[in-house]
């Protein structure tokens, strides 16, 4: 009996993208188009189950939404990790999340594409989503996302254990104006400033994802933005994955619909005409998803009106599916060796232990000018904590946890129990007072404390779709909703946050006050909650709310052995920060926060973090949140922000953290003084540990151009671009080399219209925060950089044919000043890995042959570089089409 062919999707040995062109030829174009949404449908006649693409992963692994208990680790969020500078142990703690994504995807097939990480820039304290990010600094942002992704899709040369999704690309850095605003900035300050930090994530990092924010970048949203989606991330980044909308920016692309009470527009861009319109003008630009129904209500009659062609339909799918086969998802178990993680990888105790480590590095130590740091045990009577935050947890935007959720973290350490486990084998009394309520209302049915919150309705009939509440019109008028499961609620695993929220706050103080009179130590769990902002809404100060400022002042009034510790989503403002002389800063630091918190006070740990934005006097100092500009000359008010630009004196600067012991810096030294633009400079310096605890420092490499007298420049005052973390014992000395590749100082320039190094004199800094410079010496760059070959970017206007049929190959060549390389300055080489099945001419024309599937490798040489890329392509035979028109 003659066997039966094997599809060419199900085979191995065939490519990935091979695979994945191979399946979507299969597709009937109804079928496509049920693919480029977010809830991918089951075609059961190919095999392809229903997907949910959206899944979160920030700090914890958060869905996607299977309604049931799921226990997970949580890890503090990218904001406070960020402050460990700690490339290493961030890798190693998303290596942990992502080993418990799998393991969630081995016992029940829950999904693996994990939208994160967060990546804007912490440019404005104010925003929203403070806690999501990695700090106002791109290089340093850029590297630790870069480490956080590279443990997140894990390390195997074929595999990829989970997708990584870093969003919001670009620009998108304030809440309250997100679906209607315009994010205003000049072409340096886009370049060097907020898509750097997206260029590490996909060139070091390697993302397999990225997701486009709603806003409009320069009047283009970002969905249909062909400076954002082709030049750089394609053409000159080299990205090869697929780009997902943020949920509902395609609608918003066409919104405008909805006001608010003053009549201003509050979503939607009015850009296309109707939602058939931005559908397809999204898709053609590179949004190959839509997180929501955009496309599947609309493409097809796009298509049938020629506003977009079933072929850019296809390159969007081939990309989304390339991701899918990349995963291992349509292999056997036994050839992905992912497949092996199981149950002992959720909440284990190394996972555990790692939670602690992680958290003890991302406390920093603001003040400590009395000494009184770290507590000794010995002689302490009584300590008093006071605060809500002490014992009501806060982990974070798109954390385990809390009423609203069914994923819970089996460990959940607050500031009070940390406290009280640290003092439990000595005769020190632990006493607690609330002080305040944190605002947070408990009323009502499960329902209704929800608002806000997720409707997930899960399924693969044409009424199932799962979107965040009030994304509203896209949705269409004929959505039906029906209860399909139980919600998992116990007091154990959901606890109310502030039971009595209506107490007198007057009489809640007044017995704090009172006790603080009586202990030996006061410590405040000061900080923000839930409600003092989140996505949707930005804050309007940098006050602590509850008028904590004026209670911490009280506090130390009455009892001068007063430590503030601060749990807040980004930097907060007060005069306390002035008259305290002991504050720690410990953003929402995970499921163990508590026991870092206790770790930091009492020396168990010496403080070793340091910040990574900069804490302002005064909101008034910035420009307004909605103003894109950094430098003072770009902003409507001539205000600047970032340690790069800011003139004012900052209340804490970039960089900043004390320890329990000193550091010093000597015998800084250069390797060479003047330096072409492709050579290395490498610093060295001698750092000492002249202190009596063992701790870490994190030493800082500042790059500044000399900019003559009397010259308007918009250069920064200095810029990070080196940096490293050592840990020395008492009274040890180590050499730390440092080295930075001059072609990573370079800037943008209008008249030559590419990145380049500046000649000139600049001035190299080494410091213990960007306000702190201990040494520094001054070096001359001369020369023009000789930018290699770094990204080709090939893509063909047709890649599914019928035998006889032809195709056009275009290819671009991106030099990593971000020059395009025209056609006579480079060598290129097609080659078909099948002749048989298609033939390509020298320049890039592709002849179908036969029935089957062969890729077109591109091979292009400049210089002493050279880079291929591969392109697949299907010649459908007749079989094939019959069994499609079936």
């Amino acid at each position: 009996m003659r066997r039966k062919k094997m599809e060419i999707y199900k085979d191995s040995l065939y490519s990935f993208e091979e695979r994945a062109t191979d399946l979507v030829a299969h597709m009937t174009l109804e079928e496509k188009i049920s693919q480029v949404g977010n809830l991918g449908a089951a075609i059961p006649r190919l095999g392809i189950p229903f997907y949910n693409y959206w899944s979160e992963a920030s700090h914890g692994f958060f869905g996607p939404f299977k309604y049931r208990p799921m226990d997970v680790t949580s890890f503090p969020v990218c904001l406070a990790m960020s402050q460990s500078w700690d490339r290493e142990k961030i890798k190693r703690v998303t290596e942990a999340i992502s080993d418990e994504c799998r393991a969630y995807h081995n016992i029940d097939g829950d999904e693996l594409h994990m939208w994160c990480p967060t990546i804007n820039m912490a440019r404005d304290p104010r925003n929203g989503r403070s806690d999501e990010n990695f700090g106002e600094d791109p290089y340093l942002a850029g590297k630790l996302a870069a480490s956080y992704i590279q443990g997140l899709q894990g390390d195997d040369e074929k595999y990829v254990k989970v997708i990584a999704t870093p969003k919001h690309y670009a620009l998108n850095s304030s809440e309250n104006n997100r679906h209607c605003g315009s994010s205003n900035v000049d072409e340096a300050t886009l370049r060097e400033y907020y898509t750097k930090a997206f260029e590490y994530a996909i060139k070091e990092g390697k993302a397999e994802s990225i997701m486009t924010s709603y806003n409009r970048i320069n009047g283009i949203p970002a969905s249909c933005n062909d400076m954002l989606l082709t030049t750089l991330l394609r053409e000159e980044w080299g990205f090869d994955g697929f780009v997902v909308s943020d949920c509902g920016a395609v609608a918003d692309v066409y919104g405008g619909n909805s006001s608010n009470a003053s009549g201003q527009n509050v979503s939607g861009h009015c850009f296309a005409k109707n939602l058939k319109e931005a559908s397809a003008m999204t898709l053609q630009a590179g949004t190959d998803m839509s997180c929501g129904t955009e496309h599947k209500y609309n493409l097809l009659q796009a298509v049938h009106e020629g506003l977009i062609t079933e072929d850019v339909l296809n390159r969007a799918l081939i990309r989304i599916f390339s991701s899918r086969f990349r995963l291992g998802l349509f292999d056997v178990k036994e050839q992905v060796p992912y497949s092996v993680i199981g149950k002992e990888a959720i909440c284990s105790t190394k996972n555990a232990e790692l939670s602690v480590d992680m958290a003890n590095d991302t406390i920093v130590l603001l003040k400590n000018d009395k000494n009184m740091l770290p507590l000794k045990k010995e002689g302490i009577k009584k300590i008093l904590v006071v605060g809500p935050n002490a014992i009501y947890r806060e982990l974070g935007g798109y954390s385990a946890g809390s009423i609203s959720k069914v994923v819970e973290t089996t460990v959940n350490i607050m500031a009070l129990e940390g406290i009280k486990t640290a003092v439990k084998d000595t005769d020190v009394e632990v006493l607690y007072e609330k002080g305040w309520c944190s605002g947070r209302e408990f009323k009502g049915d499960a329902l209704e404390l929800l608002p806000g919150a997720e409707i997930n309705v899960m399924g693969d009939d044409d009424n199932s779709e799962a979107m965040l509440a009030g994304i509203g019109d896209i949705l269409g008028p004929d959505i039906d909703f029906e209860a399909i499961g139980t919600a998992f609620m116990s007091p154990e695993r959901h606890k109310p946050e502030d039971t009595d929220y209506q107490a007198d706050n007057a009489m809640l103080f007044e017995r704090a006050v009172k006790m603080a009179k009586k202990v030996d130590y006061v410590i405040v769990i000061a900080g923000t909650d839930g409600t003092t902002a989140s996505e949707e809404r930005d804050r309007e100060t940098l006050e602590l709310p509850y008028e904590q400022d004026e209670k911490i002042q009280k506090l130390l009034e009455v009892n001068n052995n007063t430590v503030v510790v601060i749990t807040a989503l980004g930097s907060v403002k007060g005069v306390f920060l002035e008259k305290a002389h002991t504050i720690l800063n410990a953003h929402f630091a995970g499921e163990a926060q508590g026991t870092a918190i206790a770790n930091v006070i009492f020396g168990n740990v010496n403080p070793n973090a340091k910040l990574t934005a900069t804490w302002y006097k005064d909101e008034s100092e910035l420009p307004h949140i909605n103003d894109y500009g950094i430098r003072k000359n770009d902003t409507l008010d001539s205000k600047s922000r970032t340690y790069m630009y800011f003139e004012g004196k900052p209340q804490f600067p970039f960089g900043h953290g004390l320890s329990y012991t000193s550091f010093a810096y000597e015998n800084m030294r250069i390797g060479q003084i003047n330096l072409d633009a492709n050579d290395t400079l490498e610093v060295q310096v001698d750092i000492k540990n002249v202190g009596n605890y063992a701790g870490a420092e994190i030493i800082q490499l500042y790059v500044a151009k000399e900019i003559p007298e009397g010259t308007v420049d918009n250069k920064p005052y200095r810029q990070l671009k080196g940096f490293e973390k050592v840990f020395l014992e008492p009274q040890e000395t180590k050499t730390i080399v440092l080295k930075v590749p001059v072609c990573e100082i370079t800037f943008w320039s209008y008249l030559k219209k590419k990145m380049i190094v500046e000649p000139g004199n600049y001035r190299i800094e080494i410091g213990r925060s960007s306000a702190d410079i201990v040494c520094s010496k001054i070096v001359n760059i001369s020369g023009e950089w000789e930018a290699p070959l770094t990204a080709v970017y090939a893509i063909s206007n047709r890649t599914i044919l019928k035998a006889g049929e032809s195709a056009q190959l275009t290819v671009t060549a991106t030099l990593a000043d971000t020059t395009k390389l025209n056609y006579e300055e480079y060598r290129i080489k097609y080659e078909s890995s099948n002749i048989n099945v298609l033939e390509v001419d020298d320049d890039g024309n592709v002849t179908a042959k036969t029935g089957g599937c062969a890729s077109v490798q591109i091979n292009v040489f400049y210089k002493e570089n050279s880079i291929s890329k591969k392109v697949p392509f299907v010649v459908k035979c007749k079989e094939q089409m019959l069994k499609r028109l079936r």
